[in-house]
């Protein structure tokens, strides 16, 4: 039988044996310093001035004092003397200065290796993880850091028709929901009770572009908190946009924008263009530009009632024009005014004691007024002596004038005409 242990080499109790004592409270010794093995230092060359029993060091090639010659050796005081033990591989010690577990391997201690963390079933930080949700972590922060540059998250999915999102619960009931679900389009989900959902934003994988229920559903979509499109109201539009038309010229509710006037908008007398610009609830102006860009007109309303229409004067809305019949001005606010020089025939016939010519002039206006309406018909003699004139209105379209003279005359005068009317 052998005298001590094969891995320890713990002294053995022998049969018979003398003073039984010592030989189990040195076995005790040689346990006390090799279980639970924790050094102070690592590689300890000089011994401590004033060492303390239960101290160990794990002492390094060379080491100096006391400890020479015992390079290596695990090194302890007991009972006032040094003692040595050689460390076998696969010891694990605690380096008390760092904090480090090592292990004996070859001689010297290295740091013990860390454990596969490869390939895991899960992981549970606080927590504990599930076939589902493999990584876990109840913490009231999670922080992903960079390492000196940039840093990225990414989260993969197999194929364009599954889901790679993030899912913003309450009470592990869905509320809110980003990503690429069951389709390459980004998407931005709400929803109040983790059942009925609203794709608020979703983004075109292709193009980029935007739709959702928090986009303009159409031109005139005025729901509140709605983001506007291109053409939203008629603004921005590059005529490949449906414009909004205008159902009623006098409703109030029309939100502000830019609408066409039709031949179905209530209220309209023609077709065009139309402003509005809103200042509160029953106060708002309309800008009206009509399609053949002659009218020019707006109108304001205050706590819910219309004012009238009103024409913007200026050149710019005027026309001017001169034909064979002479010159026209149409002014803005429905102003006609007609000019024209007639050759009248000369006053020779006798009318009483007064000569006139054979009959009245006819002018046809070379636009013509306001149906229904007759403007008012001037003359003035451009030349010839003791000459007045007669004029005779007519209608819309036309008038007369006739020369008078005191004494009969076969000189035919020149007059100018004007005639002042409505055109609308």
């Amino acid at each position: 039988m052998s005298d001590q242990s094969p891995r320890l080499a713990l002294p053995f109790i022998q049969p018979s044996q003398a003073q039984k004592h010592v030989t189990h409270n040195e076995a005790l010794a040689l346990l006390d310093f090799t279980v639970q093995l924790a050094v102070e230092e690592v590689g300890a060359l000089v011994p401590p001035d004033v060492p303390q029993e239960g101290a160990l060091w794990a002492l390094g090639t060379v080491p100096v004092g006391a400890w020479a010659g015992q390079g290596g050796m695990i090194a302890g005081l007991v009972d006032d003397t040094w003692r040595f033990v050689a460390p076998q591989d696969g010891w694990i010690a605690l380096d008390k200065a760092t904090g480090r577990l090592l292990r004996q391997a070859g001689g010297a201690w290295v740091a013990l290796a860390p454990p596969d963390l490869d390939n895991l079933d899960g992981v549970g930080i606080n927590a504990s993880h599930d076939a589902v949700n493999r990584l876990v972590v109840s913490s009231a922060a999670t922080l992903l850091t960079h390492e000196g540059a940039g840093h990225q998250v990414k989260i993969n999915k197999d194929s364009a028709g599954d889901t790679a999102s993030l899912l913003f619960q309450t009470g592990f009931g869905g509320r809110a929901e980003m990503g690429t679900a069951g389709t390459d389009d980004f998407a931005i989900k709400v929803s109040a009770d983790g059942a009925v959902w609203s794709t608020a934003l979703q983004f075109d994988a292709a193009s980029g572009l935007a739709t959702g229920t928090a986009v303009q559903q159409a031109a005139d979509d005025a729901s509140l908190g709605r983001l506007l499109r291109v053409g939203a109201f008629g603004w921005g539009q590059d005529g490949g946009q449906a414009v909004p038309v205008l159902g009623d010229l006098d409703v109030f509710g029309t939100a502000s924008g830019v609408y066409a006037v039709t031949a179905a908008t209530a209220g309209a007398t023609g077709t065009g263009t139309c402003l509005v610009l809103r200042a509160g609830t029953g106060d708002l102006t309309q800008i009206l530009i009509a399609t053949d860009g002659q009218t020019l007109a707006f109108r304001t309303a205050s706590g819910a009632v219309w004012g009238p229409w009103s024409a913007l004067g200026g050149e710019h809305n005027t026309i001017r024009a001169t034909g064979v019949d002479g010159t026209y001005v149409r002014y803005p606010d429905g102003t006609q005014i007609c000019q024209h020089s007639l050759t009248l025939d000369a006053p020779d016939v006798a009318e009483g004691a007064l000569f006139r010519g054979t009959g009245p002039t006819s002018w046809t206006y070379p636009a013509p007024f306001a149906s229904g309406t007759v403007p008012t018909l001037t003359a003035s003699v451009v030349s010839g002596a003791g000459l007045w004139t007669s004029t005779v209105a007519g209608d819309h379209l036309s008038g007369g004038v006739e020369a008078y003279a005191a004494t009969s005359t076969a000189t035919a005068p020149q007059v100018t005409v004007t005639a002042i009317g409505q055109w609308a």
